[in-house]
């Protein structure tokens, strides 16, 4: 069996020195853009992995982060995931993953795992009781999700404009000729941006004097099966819906394939994440896109801070854009009709 490659050998291929080397593995700095780039590609080139036990062992860190999502399998989660981990890796650090399932008790485990390791910071998409679980030193990025900075100065929250995403989810409708339009969704039982979207959709309702409904429940609401199943008895009085996701947009044209209902002619409909199904597949769906890669940097990017330099960091809201589709009329065919 071959010798596994050392940092001596990582040394000898980048023409730098043993601490130069070393230097650039636990980014302690004193070395140029050239030298972070001979370096890393001298341990591409040999193979080397570097031991990260041995490097927490030194520098007090692991170089590890948690991550905590609801469902790894949910598209918008897990191209988080992805471009988390990618932005990580760019950083020297590693990434561990939980899919949660929603499950507190799951959560809750996994967060305690997490601190009894020493990972360097964790960040979260979470909507449980996990307060107990913020109150150490670990950095967390929440996203969505605000807690109370007074008690947990080491978590930062980085939210999408959910707010101007109803405004624009009402204004697309109303001016692609919606006259009695819905919000639909679910809500979690905890503070989160999400709940603005619905504000946002019901103030560009009001000023323009457009019919509008309401069809949400709690998440935990034993009746949350069948809000969809209202919304299909009301369709006679809907000819525009933004939901509060695109998981909900998709699980409602779901359903519509059983009634005689034409999209975008007679309902149209915006979700709420911009999430594609398929890469390759140009997405149906129109939708108020949060820019998942940004929100990804920036989660990473403002977790280093808080590990790197134990300081607090503002909260941050990402614009978001709106993605037409095939669930809503163009302008053009809006103004023939």
């Amino acid at each position: 069996m071959s010798q596994q490659p050392s940092i001596k050998d990582v040394a000898a291929k980048a023409q730098v020195s043993i601490a130069t080397v070393s230097r650039v593995l636990n980014h302690k700095g004193g070395f140029s853009k050239i030298t972070f780039d001979k370096v890393h590609k001298a341990m591409a080139d040999l193979g080397y992995q570097p031991n990260r036990l041995a490097q927490a062992l030194k520098s007090d860190s692991i170089k590890m982060i948690a991550l905590s999502v609801p469902f790894v399998w949910h598209p918008f989660y897990a191209e988080f995931a992805y471009y988390v981990e990618a932005e990580l890796q760019n950083r020297g650090y590693g990434m561990l993953l939980s899919n949660n399932q929603s499950d507190p008790a799951s959560e809750k485990k996994f967060l305690q795992m997490a601190q009894e390791n020493k990972v360097d910071g964790i960040i979260g998409i979470t909507y449980n009781d996990i307060d107990p679980y913020l109150s150490t030193n670990i950095p967390f990025i929440s996203i969505d999700r605000f807690f109370d900075t007074s008690t947990t100065p080491t978590v930062a929250t980085i939210t999408s404009d959910n707010y101007h995403g109803g405004e624009i989810a009402a204004n697309e409708l109303i001016r692609r000729g919606a006259k009695k339009i819905a919000f639909v969704g679910t809500y979690a039982n905890y503070p989160n941006g999400s709940l603005n979207r619905k504000k946002g959709f019901l103030k560009i309702a009001k000023e323009q004097n457009i019919p509008y409904q309401v069809f949400e429940c709690s998440e935990t609401d034993p009746e949350a099966p069948l809000l969809l199943d209202k919304v299909i008895n009301h369709l006679d009085n809907i000819d525009g819906i933004f939901t509060v996701n695109d998981e909900t947009a998709y699980q409602l044209l779901f359903k519509l394939q059983n009634y005689s209902v034409k999209i975008p002619e007679e309902l149209q409909l915006i979700g709420y994440d911009g999430f594609q199904m398929m890469p390759s597949i140009a997405p149906s769906l129109s939708s108020i896109v949060q820019p998942v890669k940004e929100i990804a940097r920036l989660a990473v990017d403002n977790l280093i801070k808080l590990i790197l330099h134990s300081r607090e960091v503002d909260n941050i809201v990402v614009p978001i854009a709106f993605r037409a589709a095939q669930t809503t009329k163009n302008i053009q065919q809006n103004k023939l009709i």
